[in-house]
């Protein structure tokens, strides 16, 4: 049986719980700013020439998904960083399968919503949302411009947790 190594450095220890820390604050904050955009994106919303309605539930859909999706990894970040810090092997390796089966449908989500808030139908939906639609792009450019700080931290931890301590680190010789 493979057992798996995770002993960080002690130096090392503070900036696994910063990063673990961060990546929570970032999925609360992008759940919060989403989830509360998501509402106001009506289900259905009549054409401006009076002659139908369109369905923003796709975009409805994005926009609730990623916002649930955020609540859950704030907690995964966590639980993973956690574990790293104390040395966990059994827990690291749960906590980093657990965070990336929830931060790929992040990933997803960092395709999905914007190819549903600038689709065609998306444009009457958003019309309807007033300022809100404003805010809706506003919030995505800026989870799109931090997704690769997340990457990053997320790859720190697990460098600092388990790659630096197992492959990098030199244990001087005995003398």
């Amino acid at each position: 049986m493979v057992t798996l190594r995770v002993a960080p450095l002690e130096g090392d220890k503070p900036r696994i719980a910063f990063y673990g820390a961060m990546m929570a604050i970032q999925n609360f904050g992008f759940f919060m700013m989403y989830f509360q955009l998501w509402p106001t994106i009506p289900a259905f919303q009549a054409l401006p020439s009076g002659t139908g309605q369109v369905d923003c539930q796709y975009l409805r859909f994005w926009v609730g998904f990623f916002a649930l999706d955020c609540f859950i990894e704030s907690f995964c970040c966590v639980w993973m960083a956690m574990f790293g810090y104390t040395g966990s092997g059994k827990g690291f390796a749960f906590g980093w399968i657990l965070h990336l089966l929830v931060a790929l449908p992040y990933c997803v989500s960092t395709v999905g919503v914007p190819v549903a808030i600038y689709s065609d139908a998306a444009e009457v939906c958003r019309a309807a949302m007033g300022p809100g639609s404003d805010v809706l792009v506003a919030v995505f450019w800026c989870h799109c411009g931090l997704f690769l700080v997340y990457v990053w931290m997320m790859l720190s931890i697990t460098y600092f947790s388990f790659l630096k301590p197992t492959f990098i680190t030199k244990v001087a010789p005995a003398a």
